[in-house]
């Protein structure tokens, strides 16, 4: 099945989201002065001190979620997978916000915008899922490309 002009709209906004979301791990990881001054001395020290697992949890859920909007883009199956691992890292590194403080440091804004992300993320999996199962995603080789013989 050929894909809608929604599907390339929905793609390219995953892309851009995704792309942004390596740009905030870096710009944060890095410590950024300009990019973090929005945020206050308590979030900085937060992250800073983040354990190496949930730190691995965020470079995870955000790589995974980029290579699987590209995977979306070039109509592969194998994107709807990849896209499930965000929203269970997302969810497993808040719990650990949760127990440790973290919510307290976030502050509401940061709630909010940490659950819309969890939205954002599981809506890509419902979407790819939705576009696998109507055919627009292939797994496997393109059509028409020739695959060499098993030797």
């Amino acid at each position: 099945m050929r894909p809608g002009v929604w599907f390339w709209i929905v793609g390219a906004f995953a892309l851009f989201w995704n792309g942004f979301g390596l740009f905030d791990l870096v710009m944060t990881v890095s410590d950024d002065e300009a990019y973090l001054s929005s945020y206050t001395p308590e979030q900085i020290a937060y992250w800073d001190a983040l354990p190496w697992w949930r730190l691995t949890l965020w470079v995870v859920g955000v790589c995974t979620a980029l290579l699987a909007s590209i995977l979306l883009l070039l109509r592969r199956s194998a994107a709807v997978p990849l896209f499930m691992v965000a929203p269970v890292a997302m969810v497993i590194g808040l719990l650990h916000d949760a127990v440790t403080g973290g919510f307290a440091v976030y502050g509401a804004s940061g709630v909010v915008m940490s659950i819309v992300i969890l939205a954002i993320a599981i809506f890509f999996v419902w979407y790819a899922d939705r576009q696998r199962r109507r055919g627009v995603l292939r797994s496997g080789a393109r059509a028409g490309t020739p695959v060499a013989p098993a030797t």
